[in-house]
């Protein structure tokens, strides 16, 4: 082997080794994406969730389709949590059974309370796709996330509302 090939002679790798190991890396990114990401090996921080909400008894007799964030992204899969109105834009409300958004198919945004704007792209063919799949992208101005097909169980809720879990981004 050449000292080429190993490095510079000073420990520090060669151009031609940077240059394998940044392929290696980029060759591996789509099954890292493909790769399920279940809940419980999700790391905390913010994640936010595009919900399908269906009504519960003492509120309104409407279907609701919201984005929520959650600061501790679990939180947005639990049941017992309450999504706060200053962290959700609602996308649809309908008085029409199971009549929700559609969030697949091209780049849509929302503006939450605060002003943040919450962009995302989900490919048309999401919903045929394996639970926890990459299947798009999305960015609020601050910083960019990856989009993943969750399993439609149920997660926070909100306004007398409980939340099916449709995509979430981390």
């Amino acid at each position: 082997m050449t000292t080429e090939a190993r490095g510079d002679g000073e420990g520090q790798p060669s151009k031609m080794v940077k240059f394998s190991l940044l392929t290696a890396f980029v060759a591996a990114l789509p099954s890292i994406f493909a790769s399920p990401v279940p809940l419980e090996k999700r790391l905390e921080g913010e994640g936010i969730h595009l919900f399908n909400c269906y009504p519960i008894s003492g509120g309104t007799i409407t279907w609701i389709s919201v984005v929520g964030y959650c600061a501790n992204d679990p939180d947005c899969s639990n049941p017992q949590h309450v999504l706060s109105g200053d962290n959700v834009c609602i996308m649809k409300h309908s008085a029409g059974w199971d009549d929700f958004h559609i969030w697949e198919g091209g780049v849509q945004s929302c503006r939450f309370p605060n002003g943040v704007v919450f962009s995302w792209d989900i490919t048309s063919t999401a919903q045929s796709q394996q639970d926890y799949t990459y299947v798009g992208w999305g960015d609020n101005g601050h910083r960019q996330f990856a989009g993943f097909k969750d399993n439609k169980r149920q997660g926070a809720t909100f306004d007398y509302h409980r939340c099916e879990k449709i995509y979430y981004f981390i």
